[in-house]
């Protein structure tokens, strides 16, 4: 069942990714905004992995994609902080606009990646099958989690701003969505709720990106946004 699941998860990652390539050339979005698209790249490798790890198989090479599976959890995920950075700036957050509040944002997301990326030099994984999903897992624990704590902590105070200024409910609501699928999911087996909850909260980032894109054509201002 939880291949199926990543299966049609890696299909939805894979249509967003095509139509947000598309309305980041048209819409020119800023390159903080086209971070979410590296995101969602992301997603789909990593959901793409889970479904046909069982057809490659224990070995070498299912280690070696799940291996890259971690590295670019860590790399790219602290991203959606830029991006959350951005949906203020395209909001016409004062403190937002303020160059050197931007440079201490991509300083503080440089540390947190090097932070996170030091264990993963001396990561150990081993296969585990779960719900006929064949997978590597980490043998060790999964590490701190300080770049979920920051990456959703920057997200919801986004959210928060964007719905008051902006009158858009949609980041919030996704991140409401992400604790109602989480916890709706407790009584199954599934080790794929948590995809599920990405999706959820990948569906309100784009949906995000687009409204405001649009937002700012229609008033005539720069739409890079």
């Amino acid at each position: 069942m939880d291949t199926v699941i990543y299966f049609s998860l890696s299909v939805m990652y894979a249509l967003l990714l095509a139509a947000g390539i598309y309305f980041a050339i048209k819409d020119r979005w800023h390159i903080f905004s086209a971070f979410l698209l590296i995101v969602i790249a992301a997603l789909l490798y990593d959901n793409g992995i889970l479904t046909t790890g069982r057809y490659i198989g224990e070995g070498t090479l299912l280690e070696s994609l799940n291996f890259l599976r971690y590295w670019m959890h860590v790399f790219f995920t602290p991203l959606l902080i830029l991006f959350a950075w951005q949906t203020l700036r395209a909001a016409g957050v004062t403190w937002a606009l303020n160059r050197l509040g931007t440079y201490g944002v991509v300083f503080l997301t440089g540390v947190i990646i090097i932070i996170e990326a030091l264990p993963l030099f001396g990561l150990s994984l081993e296969p585990v099958w779960q719900q006929g999903v064949l997978s590597y897992k980490r043998v060790s624990s999964s590490g701190g989690p300080l770049m979920m704590m920051a990456v959703s902590l920057s997200i919801l105070i986004a959210s928060i701003i964007l719905w008051r200024r902006q009158r858009w409910i949609w980041l919030i609501a996704g991140l409401i969505g992400m604790g109602v699928v989480g916890v709706l999911s407790i009584p199954f087996e599934s080790k794929a709720a948590g995809n599920i909850t990405e999706l959820v909260l990948i569906l309100s980032l784009f949906a995000t990106q687009l409204f405001q894109s649009r937002r700012a054509g229609s008033a005539g201002t720069n739409p890079r946004n």
